[in-house]
């Protein structure tokens, strides 16, 4: 099996479709979404659906949650909280509904996919590199060999090998018998480390090869409808510096 692993899409249409485009190319048997489909950018809605249409299981994500209340979004950033008010109103009924039903955590075999640290499943725990605690606590609750987060933006491979925790330096990465692995897919529609280009992640079950995938796509085209729908104007300056 060939697993996609996505998140963070954030309803930026323009990255999500050159992903999707991009998974397509590469021989994909299963797509598997970590959630966050909503927030910050303008197409919601576009982007449920194509979430919907082209992943097999999607998980819910923190501002999942807060599009229909069950985030108190007063815990937001100034311009994550004024992007979940005006993305509140632009989610139909039948949308709220899919985003309702989404699980925090899926399980194949020995895969774990959750959209946040496997600790603490809420409050959504952050897990950075840099983070020891948190790292440790992750890796504390690891019960499958290969598990798969999203959430900080920040794409990572880590794995644990006898009592040491390694962050491991290069994008893609062959999996030993002995080892725990805690994979950071990135985002499709905010990333945060400074590349500018949407992040996924791709497994291969048979080789047992982990890869960090990097796609270009046009953001101008989400910072053109970010300014017609007067969201904030920062959202769209870090589009382009990948911050």
């Amino acid at each position: 099996m060939r697993y996609a692993i996505v998140s963070d899409i954030h309803g930026n249409k323009e990255a999500l479709l050159a992903v999707v485009k991009d998974t397509e190319k590469r021989l994909i048997d299963e797509v598997i979404c970590l959630g966050d489909v909503v927030g910050y950018y303008p197409d919601p809605e576009a982007c449920i659906d194509i979430v919907r249409e082209s992943t097999s299981s999607c998980l819910a994500g923190n501002h999942d949650y807060a599009a229909i209340g069950r985030v108190d979004t007063k815990t937001f950033t100034y311009y994550a909280y004024t992007a979940m008010e005006w993305t509140k109103k632009n989610l139909s009924e039948k949308s709220k509904d899919y985003l309702a039903s989404l699980p925090l955590t899926v399980r194949r075999e020995n895969l774990f996919f959750s959209h946040s640290s496997p600790s603490t499943r809420e409050p959504w725990a952050y897990v950075f590199p840099d983070s020891e605690l948190a790292v440790y606590e992750a890796f504390s609750a690891l019960t499958c060999q290969l598990s798969f987060i999203g959430h900080t933006h920040w794409p990572s491979i880590m794995y644990q090998e006898d009592e040491k925790i390694i962050l491991h330096s290069d994008h893609s990465i062959d999996m030993k018998d002995n080892c725990f692995y805690l994979v950071n897919v990135g985002s499709v529609g905010q990333p945060r480390d400074f590349d500018p280009r949407s992040c996924y992640a791709i497994f291969d079950s048979r080789l047992r090869r982990i890869e960090l995938v990097r796609v270009e796509y046009d953001f101008t085209l989400t910072q053109r409808k970010i300014v017609e729908n007067n969201l904030p104007l920062f959202l769209a300056e870090r589009l382009e510096k990948g911050r």
